[in-house]
C-alpha cells in the first residue's frame, strides 16, 4: 500500500467520521428542541398556577372585584402579583416568537390577560409597568388585549355556557 493509498483511506475514514458526527449532532439538536418545548409547556402551566393556586391573591381579586377598599399592603401585593403574571406571559410570548410554543397555545392563555385587563385597575398598573416590558410584547398587549377589536373572552363565554345566569363581576 502506497502513501497515496493510505491518504485516500484516511480521507475515507474522516468522511465517515464527519457523517457520523453530523448524525449525532442532529439527534442531539432534536432532543434539545423537544426538551425546550417541554419546558415551555411547563411555563404555561406555571402561569396557570400563579393565577389559580394562590388563596391570598384570589381573595384579593374577589375583594377588588366587589369594589372593596384594599389596604396599602394588599394593593402592593396585587401590583407584585400582576407584574409577575404579566412577566410570565411575556416569557411565554418570547417562547412563542422563538417557536418553542405554538401561537395557538399562546392565544389560549391570552384570555386570562383579556379578563384581567378588562378591569380599570389592571389598565392603570399596565400603564405604569408597560415600559419595563419588551416592545414586541407591548404591541401584542395593545393590539390583542387592550384594543376594542380583541376577540371575546372565551373563559367568560365558558362560564356563561355552564350557567346562563352567570355574569362577569367585572362588568357589573
Amino acid at each position: 500500500m502506497t502513501i497515496q493509498d493510505l491518504g485516500s483511506l484516511g480521507e475515507l475514514v474522516a468522511a465517515v467520521a464527519t457523517v457520523a458526527t453530523l448524525i449525532y449532532l442532529a439527534a442531539q439538536i432534536r432532543q434539545n428542541t423537544t426538551a425546550m418545548k417541554a419546558a415551555s409547556l411547563n411555563s404555561l402551566h406555571d402561569v396557570q398556577l400563579l393565577t389559580r393556586d394562590n388563596e391570598r391573591y384570589n381573595a384579593l381579586v374577589l375583594k377588588a372585584l366587589q369594589s372593596q377598599e384594599l389596604t396599602a399592603e394588599e394593593r402592593l401585593h396585587m401590583v407584585e402579583r400582576f407584574f409577575t403574571i404579566v412577566r410570565a406571559f411575556e416569557g411565554i410570548w418570547l417562547q412563542q416568537e422563538l417557536g418553542a410554543v405554538s401561537r395557538d397555545q399562546f392565544d389560549e392563555h391570552l384570555d386570562l390577560l383579556r379578563w384581567a385587563f378588562n378591569h380599570e385597575a389592571a389598565r392603570r398598573m399596565w400603564s405604569q409597568l408597560a415600559p419595563t416590558f419588551d416592545a414586541g410584547f407591548r404591541a401584542v398587549i395593545d393590539a390583542e388585549v387592550l384594543s376594542a377589536d380583541a376577540p371575546p373572552i372565551r373563559m367568560m363565554l365558558a362560564f356563561q355556557s355552564l350557567d346562563p345566569h352567570w355574569t362577569d363581576p367585572s362588568t357589573s
